[in-house]
């Protein structure tokens, strides 16, 4: 059933999907709370420095009027610190108040207001400093009594009050929407954080009872293997026995007819040592002399040629024949195998004949490492160097080289030559017992390369061929890293 078409999918998707989109909200509303309420929080501190200018523009008016007082009073210059100072204070918090509320209209008529009445009250406590300063201390004194920079200060008074309490009051408002900020973020996240744990637990369910169904299924399938593999044991037992039956059949059938065969060579040699006799009493025999000559000098001789060319071929045969049987029931010992050494040793067989026709034979410094039956391996890569030499092209220079590679569980060997090459449509054919392919120019029974692949697969692996003709040939040899025994004999 296809994973999106089952109910378990469709849960578990569902879960996920509304989990997912749980989780994207609560993201959502929380990147969109942290904005207002930074925003909030920014606005709170402009509030905060217009409230702090406002204050310092209150002292800083209280601290002129101060010196104002002080020198009308004693006529000390030293009285006028406090006024001198408050000046540019006055001007530089001006200023920079007048920036922080550039961007609300009603805040900067009201700044500007009190801009104007700061100023006349400061030309007011000028004035009245310049006319003591010029001798004119009972007019100062008037202008004072006049009342115009009591009501000015009054005024001053009024306005910074005012812009002070609208100042702490924007303050808490802003404070007040970070708070609430903070409060629907904990909810948000809260309900945000349930749904979640329902999703998740509705995911964690529907995953139990798909692993209960799975485990009912799992124990199903053990009982049906258990079942399967019993088959297979019987099934392996029987093809076990049939197999020993067809070995112990071609090793008698083999000895039956090799019987025979040693009796016709004998009589052979007989009928050679007869002729031997019979050949200078037939020759003085004037009338049979020249037929029992030429029967006795080509007739019989060829046929007696005939004859042990046919049973030598036989004999050859049926010898081939009991070597697979032999090796058929020879047990595999799985055993370490050193590769290098192994294709050093290979390749050392057929030096003589590798040294005859000037060819070479490359040999891997180093090799994967193989448990198989090493008398096995021996064979295998003997039959197929020695077949690889056997068949190298006469008009040029005789190259042979092996490599190996690996995979977690395998390991293969490939030996190339740049011989003769076989035909595609002989790529199969070459395995096939008693059969060869190409020119039959070199002796050999077409035995090897079937005895090889039966090998192989005996030790689990198998062997394939890729060539063309007048190139060359390459043999990969696949192997189980490890030989594992599935019969106990």
């Amino acid at each position: 059933m296809p994973l999106f078409g089952s109910s378990f999918a469709r849960r578990t998707i569902a879960f996920l999907a509304a989990g997912v989109l749980a989780l994207l909200a609560i993201v959502a509303v929380s990147a969109w709370l942290s904005v207002r309420t930074a925003q909030h929080a920014e606005e709170a501190v402009v509030e905060r420095e217009i409230r702090a200018l406002t204050t310092n523009l209150l002292a800083a008016t209280i601290d002129a009027e101060t010196g104002q007082r002080g020198y009308l009073l004693t006529g000390e210059a030293r009285y006028l610190g406090p006024f001198e100072r408050a000046q540019p204070r006055l001007r530089r918090d001006l200023a920079n108040l007048r920036e922080l509320v550039a961007t609300d209209p009603a805040q900067l008529a009201a700044v500007m207001e009190l801009a104007g009445v700061l100023d006349a009250k400061m030309s007011e406590l000028t004035e009245t400093i310049e006319q003591t300063k010029a001798g004119q201390r009972d007019a100062a004194i008037q202008t004072v009594l006049s009342d115009r920079g009591r009501l000015l200060m009054e005024k001053a008074r009024t306005q910074l009050a005012q812009l002070i309490a609208d100042a702490e009051r924007r303050v808490a408002n802003r404070l007040e929407a970070v708070n609430d900020g903070a409060e629907i973020l904990t909810w948000v996240t809260a309900a945000g954080s349930l749904l979640i744990v329902l999703f998740a637990a509705g995911a964690s369910w529907t995953v139990i009872q798909y692993t209960r169904q799975l485990l009912a299924a799992r124990i199903e399938l053990q009982a049906l293997n258990a079942g399967l593999e019993e088959r297979v044991a019987e099934r392996t037992e029987a093809l076990t026995r049939a197999n020993d039956e067809i070995q112990r059949f071609a090793y008698i059938v083999s000895h039956d007819l090799r019987s025979p065969l040693v009796n016709i060579m004998g009589f052979t040699s007989e009928l050679e040592a007869a002729m031997k006799t019979v050949g200078p009493y037939v020759a003085g025999d004037a009338t049979l002399a020249d037929k029992a000559r030429q029967a006795t000098e080509e007739d019989i001789p060829e046929a007696l040629r005939f004859i042990r060319a046919s049973t030598g071929k036989m004999d050859g045969l049926i010898n081939a024949i009991l070597k697979l049987s032999r090796e058929g029931r020879r047990e595999l010992r799985p055993e370490p195998v050193d590769l290098v050494s192994l294709f050093k040793n290979a390749a050392a067989s057929v030096r003589h004949q590798t040294d005859e026709v000037g060819a070479e034979i490359a040999v891997p410094s180093s090799a994967p490492a193989l448990v198989s039956d090493r008398l096995a391996m021996e064979q295998i890569v003997g039959n197929v160097v020695d077949n690889a030499v056997k068949y190298l092209a006469r008009d040029r220079p005789g190259r042979i080289v092996i490599a190996t590679g690996e995979t977690a569980r395998r390991v293969h060997i490939d030996i190339t030559d740049n011989g003769r090459g076989i035909a595609e449509q002989d790529h199969e054919r070459i395995f096939e017992l008693f059969r060869r392919a190409g020119t039959q120019d070199r002796p050999g029974e077409g035995i090897g390369l079937a005895h090889v692949r039966a090998l192989v697969r005996r030790l689990g692996g198998d062997i394939t061929v890729q060539s063309e003709v007048g190139r060359g040939t390459t043999f990969r040899i696949d192997l189980p890293r490890r030989l594992r025994l599935i019969e106990n004999r």
